[in-house]
């Protein structure tokens, strides 16, 4: 039997990170970019990421969105002798991506390396009063059980608790006298919000409130929305999840899925341990997000993981290999239906290649690859191309 875990993250009414430093790799690795959100803009630093210090005369061009909104530039080239730099693009509310490409250092040209930062703005909903109230009277036996779950299911529903969903046992399904006391003084101030996410954690654990799978039906595994990621590989009722996070560009994407998958496959997978997806995480640049699309395209001819192999078994590095002729040469290989594949590739694939950035950021990843692994024993990831010893110790300690 597959059991099903529920871990909450302590998210009532907290605000977002609006003035929080973000900090990321260029895809190449030769310089940190660092973004701190200004009254006016933001401030962006280049750092050398052996000192961590202000790397001076950098080129760079830089690009902001918010959803399909165009905040600022793109900027043509541009040097900065500091290594430090005010950019006049107002943040607005909700997830900001910052597009940097860095195309030359000390008066020397480089190879393009890109980042894209993520910056979050605003702040989550808050707990509506009548939901206190709620749990006030029912704490005083003036409303019935029923009435109280509805109410704290709204916070579910409404994303106002978010939920991560692993693997764990449930329990009795009945609600004990300790969460009426618990309820009541949460009610009159007594207890914080963030101790009543206890109760929460154990009316869903336990199966007495039942929690939404985040929207059209998407599975939902460790917080991470899969509605937009690959097939899943490996059998359903599998103990363990992985779910991978690349980018087609990445050189070491392309090492652990010649190396370390191969091997997954063979111990977890085939023999019906594990479950396997993967999600686009396309920060590398423009040709990331043609690749991502390809393989959306592949997927509506039921070649998903077929067209994703093949990506990586002709990887070119970054950049300057990825074109409309030779990803459509691609699907020829597989005997796709062309003409289909190529109007598709045609298409706006931004909604699902942001929406799996987004799940990305939110689980902590900034780079690839990058895995969150779900078991019986919990949640845990795993950043950068590790050896296949380091899956196996986290898987074993997951399933006991």
């Amino acid at each position: 039997m597959k059991v099903v875990v529920i871990m909450l993250l302590l998210a009532f009414a907290l605000p977002y990170a609006a003035a929080e430093t973000v900090q990321m790799s260029s895809s190449g690795g030769s310089l940190l970019i660092s973004v701190t959100p200004a009254d006016s803009g933001f401030v962006m630093e280049f750092l050398n990421p052996d000192t961590n210090r202000l790397q001076q005369h950098v080129d760079y061009t830089v690009e902001v969105s918010n959803g399909e909104t165009q905040i600022f530039g793109p900027i043509p080239l541009t040097h900065t002798t500091p290594g430090k730099v005010t950019i006049p693009a107002e943040l607005a509310d909700g997830t900001n991506i910052i597009t940097v490409a860095v195309r030359g250092i000390l008066f020397v040209p480089l190879p393009e390396e890109t980042a894209q930062i993520s910056v979050v703005l605003g702040s989550k909903d808050t707990i509506p009063s009548w939901i206190k109230s709620t749990a006030g009277w029912w704490a005083n036996g003036e409303l019935d059980d029923a009435s109280f779950l509805t109410s704290i299911k709204y916070l579910l529903d409404n994303n106002i608790i978010q939920v991560q969903t692993t693997l764990m046992q449930g329990g009795s399904g009945e609600i004990p006298g300790w969460i009426k006391n618990t309820a009541g003084w949460w009610a009159d101030g007594t207890l914080a919000d963030s101790e009543f996410l206890n109760v929460i954690v154990y009316l869903v654990e336990n199966g007495i409130i039942t929690v939404d799978g985040g929207g059209d039906d998407a599975p939902m595994t460790a917080g991470i929305n899969l509605r937009y990621a690959s097939p899943p590989i490996g059998d359903d009722d599998a103990p363990i999840t992985i779910i991978e996070f690349g980018d087609y560009q990445c050189p070491n994407c392309e090492r652990w899925f010649s190396s370390t998958k191969p091997i997954i496959e063979s111990e977890y997978i085939s023999t019906g341990q594990a479950q396997l997806y993967f999600v686009d995480l396309a920060f590398i640049g423009s040709d990331s997000h043609m690749a991502a699309a390809a393989t959306y395209c592949a997927q509506d001819q039921g070649l998903y993981w077929e067209y994703h192999d093949t990506l990586y078994q002709n990887q070119g590095g970054i950049q300057n290999w990825i074109s409309h002729n030779t990803l459509v040469s691609y699907a020829e290989s597989l005997g796709m239906d062309t003409q289909t594949f190529a109007e598709c590739l045609d298409g706006d694939h931004t909604e699902r290649i942001q929406f799996n950035y987004e799940q990305a950021v939110s689980a902590g990843f900034d780079s690839t690859p990058a895995f969150v692994i779900a078991g019986p024993g919990g949640v845990q990831t795993i950043k950068g191309n590790q050896p296949v010893a380091v899956f196996d110790d986290i898987i074993m300690e997951l399933l006991n």
